[in-house]
């Protein structure tokens, strides 16, 4: 801990809770956590962004990236945390625009599964490819932020 944190001591049972007292904008620039929140924001703006060029949501590009193996619609929404009507739209529109299609369960003949198409494949490829690996979300960091950022990484 550094000299702008201190203890609280013993509060409502937990044990040396820190406090910061240094500047609040401070700790959302120079402090790790507030740095990996910014990069989790422009990773997620930028995913967006990648999202709409290749003509669908950021919700849909989830849906396909669950879809290596024909999922169910029900293990899709608990993958994607959302309640199982919302998944069903989701699955809806991609299926109307051929990326995704319904096929029997083999496992539970009344059950249906939803599998990728050959469309789908290569529209998550071509998302994947503008996404690149994330580190757009880096630069805008300085030297001193993105070291203070791997250390918080790595453990240190």
């Amino acid at each position: 801990m550094d000299n702008t944190w201190t203890s609280q001591g013993n509060v409502a049972g937990r044990r040396d809770l820190p406090i910061y007292n240094g500047d609040v904008a401070d700790l959302c620039t120079n402090h790790p956590v507030g740095m990996l929140l910014a990069v989790a924001e422009r990773i997620q703006s930028h995913l967006d962004a990648t999202a709409r060029a290749v003509g669908i949501t950021h919700a849909q590009v989830k849906v396909l990236m669950q879809l290596d193996q024909p999922q169910r619609l029900c293990d899709l929404a608990s993958l994607q945390d959302c309640d199982p009507s919302s998944i069903t739209a989701l699955v809806q529109r991609l299926e109307r625009d051929c990326l995704v299609q319904r096929e029997v369960d083999p496992n539970d003949g009344r059950a249906r599964r939803i599998r990728i198409t050959a469309k789908g494949k290569r529209l998550r490829q071509k998302f994947l490819e503008l996404m690149g690996d994330g580190r757009a979300a880096l630069d805008t960091l300085s030297v001193e932020q993105r070291t203070a950022l791997a250390a918080m990484i790595a453990g240190g």
